[in-house]
């Protein structure tokens, strides 16, 4: 299950104190939410997937191949 972030969390992130402009927030920056009974939530992966980072764009880490003469 994906970590929820809550309105409360959103506010520290954003620094809007106001539910509409972190709402807004999300909103311009692409951040997919719903709305709760204490009002918009998200999650870690949304979050991620807005700026480009998710599970299918990290890279594994591999050694390259050296050829011993």
């Amino acid at each position: 299950m994906d970590a929820v972030v809550t309105l409360d969390q959103l506010k520290a992130i954003t620094g809007y104190t106001n539910p509409g402009s972190v709402e807004a927030c999300l909103r311009k920056n692409g951040v997919r939410f719903l709305y709760g009974r204490h009002g918009a939530y998200t999650t870690i992966d949304a979050l991620n997937a807005a700026m480009g980072i998710g599970k299918d764009t990290l890279q594994p880490v591999t050694q390259p191949e050296i050829d011993m003469l």
